[in-house]
């Protein structure tokens, strides 16, 4: 595993994944582009969270009105994630809002892995086959490298 991301000294945040790793985080976006393509998708359902708990109302007319605006900036994230991954092994360097699309899209990621490996709670991590697990724990092992970067 290639080191991911880490603080520049120029002040932006350097980008080191392996052949490997690139391949595997074009692939996840693929992934995340069909969410939604089958009625029931846990994945779709695991990041279409319900605003209001108390108000099925309230929950509808919030996704009529924001759902569209949510989808542009998912599309938006997703692409500059796929720039990002063509440039990697050239030295690559992301500002600190490249780095939150990448933060994004990296949790978009891991949690429809998780919705479709059936993960709920984290006794369900443990019957998990190793590479299912491994791809989990990449995917949060770069969410806190980034994050880390990122700052509070």
């Amino acid at each position: 595993m290639s080191p991911g991301f880490s603080l520049s000294p120029h002040g932006g945040i350097s980008v080191d994944l392996g052949e490997g790793e690139v391949e595997f985080l074009r692939q996840l976006v693929s992934l995340l582009s069909e969410v939604g393509g089958d009625d029931g998708d846990p994945a779709a359902e695991r990041l279409d969270v319900t605003p209001y708990l108390d108000d099925p109302d309230a929950s509808d007319e919030y996704r009529r009105l924001m759902a569209p605006e949510l989808d542009q900036a998912r599309i938006a994230d997703r692409s500059a994630f796929v720039e990002l991954l063509a440039l990697t092994g050239t030295g690559v360097e992301m500002s600190p809002a490249e780095a939150e699309a990448a933060l994004r899209v990296l949790v978009e990621g891991r949690l429809v892995l998780a919705a479709r490996m059936k993960v709920e709670v984290e006794e369900d991590y443990q019957r998990l086959d190793p590479e299912s697990a491994s791809a989990l724990a990449y995917l949060g092992h770069l969410q806190l490298e980034l994050m880390r970067c990122i700052g509070p």
